[in-house]
C-alpha cells in the first residue's frame, strides 16, 4: 500500500501549497475566470480527498495491498478494530477525523456565514433607507436596495433569502449616475450568479486547516475572479469604461474598508487589477478554457486513480 500512501500524500501537498502558488500568480486566469473558478474548486476537493486519503490507505495499509481490498477486508472483519493494531487503529481516527473536520467546518462556515449576514441584513434596514431609484431604476430591482448615510463610497451586497444591496451617500456624491449604475449592476450580477455559494467552500478549506497561507492565498485569488465575473456581467450591454472610471474612482479616494464582514462588495478588493482588465480586456481563449475544465477533471480524479490503479496493476 506505500506506493498509494505516497501517490495521495504527494497529490495532498502539491495541491495545497505549491499548485495554489503558481495559479494566483498566473494572468492567462483573467482571460477566462469561470473556467478557472471550476480549477479552483477541483483543487480544493481533490486535496482534501487526497489528504484524508493519504491517512486512510496508512491505516488499513496492513489488511491488503490496495486501499479497495484493504477497506473490504475492514468491513468483512465485522469489528470496529478490524484486526488492525494500536498504531493503525489511531490512524484509521484520524482518517475519519479529518474528513469529519473538514465537512463539519463546511456546515460551521455555512451556519456563520447566515447568521452573519441575517444580522448585516437586519442592522442595514435599522440604519438605512430605501433606495430611491435615481439611477437608472429598471437595474435597481431584484433585492431590496438601501442608502446609507456614511461619508465614503461604497456599495456592497448581502445575499441571502431576502438579499440586500446597500450603497453609501458617499457612493452618490463621488460617482457619477452611469458610474453608479454600473455599480448597482456589479452587486445585482453577485446576487443573480449566487457566488457567495462559490465562496463558501473556500473560506470553509482556508478556515479547517487553520488559515495556513496556502488557503488564504487561494481564497483571495477565488475572490478576485469573482469580482472579475461580475464585472463582465455588469458590463453586458454597457460601456466597461464607466465602471472602470467608478472603480478609479473609488481607489483613489481611498473609500475602502465601508462593507461588512460577510458581503460581497465591487469597491473593495483588487480594484487595480480590475480596472486594467476593464480598460483593456482580455481576449477570451477557447484553448484556455477547455484546458481549465480538462485539468479540473485530472485533478479531481487524481485521488481516485491514487485508490484503483494498484487494485489494476495487482
Amino acid at each position: 500500500m506505500l506506493p498509494t500512501v505516497a501517490g495521495l500524500g504527494v497529490v495532498a501537498v502539491l495541491l495545497i501549497g505549491p499548485v495554489p502558488a503558481v495559479l494566483s500568480r498566473a494572468h492567462w486566469v483573467q482571460r477566462e475566470p469561470r473556467a478557472v473558478l471550476v480549477l479552483w474548486q477541483a483543487l480544493g476537493l481533490a486535496a482534501g480527498l487526497a489528504a484524508g486519503g493519504a491517512v486512510l490507505a496508512a491505516a488499513l495499509a496492513p489488511l491488503a495491498g490496495s486501499l479497495p481490498r484493504a477497506l473490504a477486508a475492514y468491513v468483512r472483519a465485522g469489528a470496529l478494530t478490524g484486526g488492525l493494531d494500536v498504531l493503525h487503529l489511531f490512524l484509521l481516527g484520524a482518517a475519519v477525523g479529518l474528513f469529519g473536520w473538514l465537512l463539519a467546518m463546511t456546515g460551521v462556515s455555512s451556519w456563520r456565514a447566515g447568521r452573519m449576514r441575517s444580522r448585516q441584513r437586519e442592522l442595514v434596514d435599522l440604519v438605512s433607507t430605501p433606495w430611491p431609484n435615481r439611477v437608472s431604476p429598471a437595474r435597481a430591482t431584484g433585492a431590496g436596495a438601501r442608502l446609507i448615510e456614511h461619508p465614503a463610497a461604497a456599495a456592497y451586497c448581502l445575499p441571502g433569502p431576502s438579499s440586500r444591496v446597500v450603497i453609501t451617500t458617499g457612493a452618490l456624491s463621488l460617482l457619477e449616475p452611469d458610474e453608479l449604475d454600473a455599480v448597482l449592476a456589479h452587486e445585482h450580477a453577485h446576487l443573480a450568479e449566487r457566488h457567495d455559494l462559490l465562496l463558501l467552500p473556500f473560506a470553509a478549506w482556508s478556515e479547517a486547516l487553520f488559515g495556513l497561507a496556502g488557503t488564504q492565498r487561494t481564497r483571495l485569488a477565488v475572490a478576485q475572479l469573482v469580482e472579475m465575473l461580475a464585472d463582465d456581467r455588469a458590463c453586458l450591454g454597457r460601456d466597461r469604461n464607466v465602471l472602470a472610471a467608478a472603480l478609479a474612482r473609488v481607489g483613489v479616494a481611498g473609500a475602502t474598508g465601508v462593507a461588512p464582514t460577510g458581503s460581497l462588495a465591487s469597491t473593495e478588493l483588487a480594484l487595480l487589477p480590475r480596472v486594467q482588465r476593464l480598460l483593456a480586456p482580455p481576449a477570451p481563449s477557447l484553448s484556455l478554457r477547455t484546458l481549465s475544465y480538462a485539468a479540473a477533471v485530472v485533478v479531481v480524479t487524481a485521488p481516485f486513480w491514487a485508490f484503483v490503479l494498484p487494485l489494476v496493476v495487482a
